[in-house]
């Protein structure tokens, strides 16, 4: 984390506090009462009683008290002593309390005082102050910085360079990119006989280096493990093999190079890979190359460099480029997958994601990664959606007929940035579900990801609308991108999903875990359904069960799978214990190529 002041990291409530005056409690409520009109920036004041204990006076509730009923509230209050106007029992946290943390107590704190401001006693006593709108500002902050930084490294984590990586791809105004893939020889051996404690410590002098290495306009990530990578445009006029081992071998050179802070054995060579393709060349293909590029080094033996270039040729013509989709839905070739969104406590599929899938008959099976961007630039996206409301409702009315009771509760549909600021949104969500015969709350309402807060204002009026008929409105990845705590206020949301990074850290990160945990507060709060995203395993749901959030999603308790599959297994009627029997124990669905980055998958 930044360090915003000296020992006080950002992430805590010591880096935001300000001073606040300290009155005596025997001080006269007149004198109060001048001091707070002499000084209009004086938000309140902490109250010192005679045993030492604290009190604070907020300017709001104690102008109140002093215009009182009829405009006699002086002239009953100015002899007064303060303290006896005071709250006697303030909230009162460490300079070092984690800002997560203390949103989490704020939130518990009854309606009244939910607001006020926390006192902060600093290291050397003396007492400072931040308002309950800082605090959970800083969150959001934090929130959005998790979602693009590796926690460990401060280097930019897997999303924020995949997503980088797809934008320099598509960017005509550069001849080329180059990936440079970095992958530690001996992380294992440091691990087994130093301690983990010491492998952490490797991975952050790695990456120290490796972005000293680096310019100014190179993307530099952890993509997890001890796996880095560097994003670099390339520039015209080169021998494309010799500068490619080059810049590898800048890279190899700077992990080579000791770093004399390092515990003694806790060093470590690196394989190294470096892939270069041409503007528009393939994101994922092109990290794959320089991945395979690295492996090829680490067979050599380690602390090598091997070379592709021409890599990440892009197929001509792309999938979804033009009118390709428009025409995919005419042909019949798109698919919806179903994904189950799981009860935590009961192992119940309450609800199920629809995910659309492409069958291109060149391609195969398509993942939204490979098509949804060109059908954006061409506005053809609005129609696909349209698309998958329509098969979405339809398949959930086959479902009650088929399964009864069995069958879920709700259907999850995504919906783009473009059908969102569109004027028929409301229209079309209530005529696809009218058409089907279902009512109005089986179907929920994904808000994108990519989509900010000024574009989905641009929607309130109709999302609005569609809450009056009952239509959940669901917000996709909280604390990703422009997913913030703010959104909670500013539109109509019933439902919540926790972004995957927070749940993949909470066993281990105690930010993470005091956010998915502030989380599931606020939703059993404000009457909001609360999904974590990105199960892997047992160890995370039984913390989820600890934590009270209620539904779960992952590939640990289902991957996404046609309509007649996610039927069979419904009709089974298995027990849908999540201890007892997780669905990723019944048998899995064809498989599915997975696409890189956030894309919905």
């Amino acid at each position: 984390m930044t360090q915003v002041a000296p020992g006080i990291p950002a992430d805590t409530v010591g880096s935001l506090a300000r001073p606040v005056a300290v009155v005596e409690a025997t001080l006269r409520c007149v004198e109060l009462d001048l001091r707070f009109r002499g000084d209009p920036s004086l938000p309140c004041v902490a109250v010192m009683y005679l045993d030492g204990g604290l009190g604070l006076i907020s300017r709001e509730r104690f102008g109140q008290l002093m215009s009182g009923p009829f405009g006699y509230g002086r002239a009953l209050w100015e002899k007064t002593p303060v303290g006896r106007t005071a709250d006697p029992a303030p909230m009162i946290v460490d300079e070092h309390a984690l800002v997560v943390d203390v949103c989490e107590q704020v939130s518990r704190r009854d309606r009244v005082r939910r607001y006020d401001d926390v006192l902060v006693r600093r290291g050397d006593g003396r007492l400072a102050r931040v308002s309950a709108a800082r605090l959970y500002e800083a969150l959001a902050d934090l929130m959005a910085l998790q979602a693009v930084v590796d926690p460990l490294s401060g280097l930019a984590n897997r999303a924020r360079f995949l997503n980088r990586l797809a934008t320099a791809c598509r960017d005509a105004a550069h001849p080329g990119v180059a990936v440079v893939f970095i992958d530690l020889d001996r992380m294992k051996q440091v691990n087994d006989t130093l301690g983990h404690a010491a492998g952490d410590r490797l991975i952050v002098s790695a990456a120290h280096r490796l972005a000293a290495a680096a310019t100014d306009d190179d993307v530099v990530a952890r993509l997890g493990g001890d796996e880095f990578a560097v994003l670099t445009r390339v520039v015209g006029g080169y021998q494309p093999e010799l500068s490619a081992a080059a810049l590898g071998e800048r890279f190899r050179l700077a992990i080579a190079t000791a770093d004399a802070s390092l515990p003694a054995g806790a060093h470590s060579s690196a394989s190294v890979g470096v892939a270069i393709g041409a503007a528009g060349a393939d994101p994922e293909t092109l990290l794959r190359e320089a991945d395979a590029a690295m492996y090829r080094a680490k067979q050599a033996g380690g602390d090598k460099v091997r070379v592709v270039v021409d890599a990440g040729a892009a197929a001509a013509p792309r999938p979804g480029a033009g009118d390709g989709l428009l025409a995919a839905i005419d042909r019949g070739e798109l698919r919806l997958f179903y994904q189950p969104i799981v009860g935590v406590d009961d192992g119940r599929v309450w609800a199920v994601e629809a995910l659309i899938r492409w069958q291109h008959p060149q391609h195969g099976l398509l993942t939204p990664g490979r098509f949804l961007a060109d059908a954006a630039r061409a506005g053809q996206t609005p129609a696909v959606d349209r698309w998958v409301l329509e098969r979405a409702c339809a398949d959930l009315a086959a479902w009650d007929r088929v399964l009864g009771d069995s069958a879920p509760r709700s259907v999850n549909v995504n919906l783009t940035v473009e059908t969102l600021r569109g004027p028929g949104l409301a229209g079309d969500v209530l005529g696809a579900i009218r058409r089907a015969g279902l009512e109005p709350e089986r179907i929920r309402v994904e808000l994108p990801e990519s989509a900010d807060l000024a574009q989905l204002q641009e929607a309130v009026r109709q999302l609005g609308e569609l809450r009056e008929h009952g239509v959940g409105i669901v917000l996709d990845d909280m604390g990703a991108g422009s997913a913030t705590l703010r959104h909670l206020s500013a539109l109509p949301v019933s439902g919540i999903k926790i972004d995957r990074s927070f749940v993949a850290g909470m066993l281990d990160n105690r930010n993470d875990h005091a956010v998915v945990k502030l989380l599931g507060e606020l939703g059993r709060s404000t009457g909001v359904g609360v999904t974590a995203e990105g199960i892997e395993d047992d160890e995370q749901l039984a913390a989820l069960r600890e934590l009270r959030v209620p539904y779960a999603q992952g590939y640990h308790l289902g991957l996404p799978a046609p309509a007649d599959h996610l039927t069979a297994l419904l009709r089974t009627g298995r027990p849908r214990g999540v201890a007892a029997v997780p669905l990723a124990a019944l048998p899995a669905p064809p498989a599915v190529p997975v696409e890189a980055g956030r894309h919905r998958v």
